[in-house]
């Protein structure tokens, strides 16, 4: 990957990270049911490795991340199958 694109890259994160919304209760239990999940709770709970944001133009975004790569999609489903083909392993 070219320095140009990688600083692409990370300009893409940071404008999704400032979108950043919660989950709604449904998603949030679709995600847990996937088990697409980080062991970061409290004493080693579970919580979801896909969050939302919304863009600048008011659409949603899922996303799933490592400090390594992240990965996006239009749908739930989409970014839970990022985070198990490829998200989970860069972690």
């Amino acid at each position: 990957m070219k320095l140009e694109e990688l600083s692409e890259a990370k300009n893409e994160y940071k404008v999704l990270e400032k979108g950043k919304v919660p989950l709604d209760s449904e998603e949030r239990a679709e995600v847990m049911k996937a088990k697409a999940v980080w062991h970061h709770g409290p004493n080693g709970e579970a919580t979801p490795a896909v969050w939302k944001s919304k863009k600048a133009d008011g659409k949603t975004v899922y996303v799933t991340a490592t400090h390594r790569a992240f990965g996006t999609a239009p749908t739930l489903k989409g970014a839970i199958n990022k985070y198990h083909t490829s998200i989970k392993g860069t972690a």
